[in-house]
């Protein structure tokens, strides 16, 4: 066999176990490099962070509360079924003054299939009708067959 390769330890004088070729291309030895240590946001910039997370749960509970309290709210009362063609629905509905609502009555069968429908839009109610911000409606509903109950499905707001 050929000697052509060398002896690590005759091309490394300080016996680092490294040929002096890799030495010279790679450099010796590993440089540590010190790192300043992270620091966290200063006192001022809690501050900052606390601010703007405490107004951002503001803003959102005024979101909240203010979206629910534009919404109107029914509530069933009263049904009345005259005959097998007609049915009455009584409900209370709890708007603003100045807000349309449209409110869609239903009668259902005794088998709940839907045998009337009715939509009546509520504008302005005038203040000897209203509890507050609440008035009742007495709503005619016209059915294919006799209907065994009557009730408001849904109510949304109409008013820009």
């Amino acid at each position: 066999m050929s000697s052509a390769t060398s002896h690590p330890a005759a091309d490394d004088p300080a016996g680092s176990g490294a040929p002096e070729v890799l030495v010279r291309r790679y450099g010796a030895g590993h440089h540590t490099v010190t790192r300043t240590p992270r620091q966290g946001p200063s006192q001022r910039g809690w501050l900052l962070i606390a601010a703007g997370a405490t107004l951002a749960a503001a803003l959102f509970v005024v979101w909240i509360v203010w979206g629910d309290s534009q919404k109107p709210v029914f509530k069933d009362v009263s049904f009345h079924i005259s005959s097998s063609g007609q049915a009455y629905a009584d409900f209370d509905l709890t708007k603003d003054p100045d807000q349309t609502v449209t409110c869609a009555v239903q009668a259902l069968n005794q088998e709940h299939a839907v045998v009337g429908w009715n939509e009546i839009t509520i504008g302005r109610v005038a203040e000897a009708e209203l509890r507050g911000r609440t008035s009742t409606h007495r709503v005619p509903v016209r059915t294919t067959n006799l209907a065994t109950t009557a009730g408001v499905d849904s109510c949304w707001s109409t008013s820009e």
